[in-house]
Parts: C-alpha cells; sequence; structure tokens
C-alpha cells in the first residue's frame, strides 16, 4: 500500500509550496520523470521544474464558481479528480493536471496520472450547459431559476443575468460541461499508469482537512 501526505516544502525559485508526497517523494518529482519519458509529456517539459504547481484541493480559486465545483468534486468517488494546477491561472484555463481514483470500502486508488488538454472545448457549448441547461433541475432550481432557464443564449436579459449571477453560472457551467469533458479520456494526455494505492480511512481524513476557497473569501 502507499502513502500520500501533504508537505510545504521550499522549492526551486525559493519560494515555499505545499506538494503531495507519494510513498515520502514529492508527486513532481514523479512527474518530471514521466515527462521526460512520455510522448505526451512535452506541453509540460517547458515548465520543469513542476515543484511550483499549485494544489486544487487548497487552492485560492480566481472565482467561486471553480472553488464549488473542486468541493463537488471531492465528494465523488470515481472520477478524473484534479489534483494540480498552474498557480498563476487557479480557473482550469491553464494545466490541470488529473488523477484517476476510484475509492471503495477501504481503499483509495490513483490509476493514472495525466493533462487536460484544452484543444477541445468549446467556449460556445459551455454556455449552453449553465443556467438554461434545465435537464438536472430540481424542484427547488425551478423554483428559484424558471425565468433564467427559458433566455436565450446571449440575449441582452441572458448577459445580464449571468453577470449578477456569475457564481452560480460558472458552478453549473462546471457540473454539466468541464466535469464530463474531464472524464473523456480524448481530452486527457496521460502521464503515467501509476496504480498506487491508499488507505481510505487516511485518504478521507487527508481530503477532509482541505478546502479549495474563493480567492475572496476570508480566513476561517
Amino acid at each position: 500500500m502507499n502513502t500520500l501526505e501533504l508537505r510545504n516544502i521550499k522549492i526551486s525559485n525559493n519560494y515555499e509550496n505545499e506538494c503531495f508526497f507519494i510513498d515520502g517523494i514529492p508527486l513532481h518529482e514523479y512527474m518530471e520523470k514521466w515527462v521526460e519519458t512520455s510522448d505526451k509529456g512535452n506541453d509540460l517539459r517547458d515548465f520543469t521544474p513542476l515543484d511550483d504547481l499549485a494544489l486544487t484541493w487548497k487552492g485560492s480559486f480566481d472565482n467561486d464558481g471553480d472553488a464549488r465545483f473542486m468541493r463537488w468534486l471531492m465528494e465523488k468517488d470515481k472520477l478524473n479528480i484534479p489534483i494540480l494546477s498552474c498557480p498563476d491561472d487557479m480557473d482550469f484555463s491553464c494545466i490541470v493536471i488529473v488523477a484517476e481514483t476510484e475509492k471503495t470500502d477501504k481503499y483509495v486508488y490513483w490509476k493514472r496520472i495525466g493533462m487536460i488538454d484544452h484543444a477541445n472545448e468549446s467556449h460556445k457549448q459551455e454556455k449552453e450547459y449553465g443556467i438554461v441547461f434545465a435537464d438536472n433541475y430540481t424542484d427547488e432550481d425551478w423554483e428559484k431559476y424558471a425565468d433564467a432557464a427559458l433566455m436565450p443564449v446571449d440575449s441582452v436579459e441572458w448577459r445580464e443575468w449571468i453577470s449578477a449571477n456569475w457564481s452560480e453560472e460558472l458552478f453549473r457551467r462546471r457540473i454539466n460541461y468541464t466535469y464530463h469533458y474531464y472524464q473523456d479520456d480524448r481530452n486527457i494526455k496521460w502521464l503515467c499508469e501509476c496504480n498506487w494505492c491508499f488507505d481510505r480511512t487516511a485518504y478521507d481524513r487527508l481530503t477532509a482537512s482541505c478546502r479549495p476557497k474563493w480567492c475572496m473569501d476570508k480566513d476561517e
């Protein structure tokens, strides 16, 4: 069985960064080896060393909707979950490293580590999966957002609504569009099939200590 920890370390630019450690070795050290040996790692080679990538699990996101999305993802049992991001763009728009994760009663598996390929993302399509995407509306949603759900995308009223309610709009785009994009192997450049296995109790304890937040949130 493998071990997963978070540790603050001094990184190559003399700053400190909180990093994943697997079996006592920083995750970025594993990744740098994979990048050198995998043809899928070409996009990351220019960013090495990779020790300044930010933890999505504890990140301060540029938008509240993104922080909500990350907390929503952390509750799921089987998914490709973002674990690292470009520190300068905490909004899922730049480097996003994911772990193919599966939780069982006793264990949590990280099967593969990969990088999201944004090439197939469609902003036009994404807009159709915000507040106007009503397929998974609850009764409460219909009570709160019935008028908004019927607005034509790109209409004046739609633009005014999303401007006033951007956190809700972005969160819905993320769970309805981005989430499904990240679960499609065609949109991921897999770096390594690592097949790490962690104790479920210890893993849950670690994730419970993490809370992705909006950069404007006050520290609790």
